[in-house]
């Protein structure tokens, strides 16, 4: 597997970026012990950065490191989710108090990008969809001139992304759901509704939280 390129990117973060996306798919399963000689042959580069990538990633919380075993994909937790999704709530709100509503133009790519959401639904692609989600709320973040937030919102995001792809794989339905809070989203910043935009969010935070707490509960964590 080689890394993509990415300008401006350095090879840990790079590599720290792809380990990511194969935790939040479930390839790397919680509790799946992450070797640098294995991950330096997927990557097809030197354990050099490999160790410095998972040096980011302890540091993020998505795996733990035992000085003496190694480096492991940290295991779910329903009181971590819990807390993650509880700080999200706190601070989005904040965001979303400041966003100022879009132009013209940004409307118009908000719309496209739900349309791009809804052919990824049609074609059963899940990493494309989820993906694309994520630039579809980094464009309604960015309406808010509140950078220090957005930024740790979507470190935040960056956290629930592994539970967020537990939560949709309930069943197919679940994503239909989110797409419709999508197109509210966009209705509300399109009519200039703020209340509207506050309680669709909450809205579809309660769907994946109440998804993802069942899951958990029926393994146990």
């Amino acid at each position: 597997m080689a890394l993509p390129e990415l300008d401006g990117v350095d090879f840990p973060t790079q590599i720290a970026l792809e380990t990511r996306k194969l935790i939040n798919r479930g390839t790397l399963a919680p509790g799946f012990q992450l070797r640098q000689s294995d991950l330096a042959d997927r990557f097809g580069i030197s354990r050099v950065p490999v160790r410095e990538a998972l040096k980011l990633l302890a540091a993020e919380g998505i795996i733990e490191h035992d000085p003496n075993r190694g480096y492991f994909v940290a295991q779910l937790s329903s009181d971590e989710a819990r807390q993650l999704y509880r700080m999200r709530h706190l601070l989005e709100a904040e965001l979303l108090a400041s966003v100022e509503w879009p132009k013209p133009a940004q409307l118009k790519q908000l719309k496209a990008m739900l349309a791009e959401l809804d052919d990824f639904l049609a074609q059963g692609n899940r990493d494309g969809w989820i993906e694309r989600h994520r630039a579809f709320h980094d464009s309604i973040f960015d309406l808010s001139d509140k950078k220090v937030l957005k930024r740790e919102v979507l470190r935040l995001m960056r956290l629930t992304d592994r539970y967020r792809a537990l939560a949709a794989d309930i069943s197919s339905q679940r994503e239909h759901l989110n797409a419709k809070i999508e197109k509210q989203l966009v209705k509300a910043l399109e009519t200039k509704n703020r209340e509207l935009l506050r309680e669709t969010y909450d809205k579809g935070r309660a769907i994946v939280l109440g998804g993802l707490m069942a899951v958990l509960a029926a393994r146990g964590a």
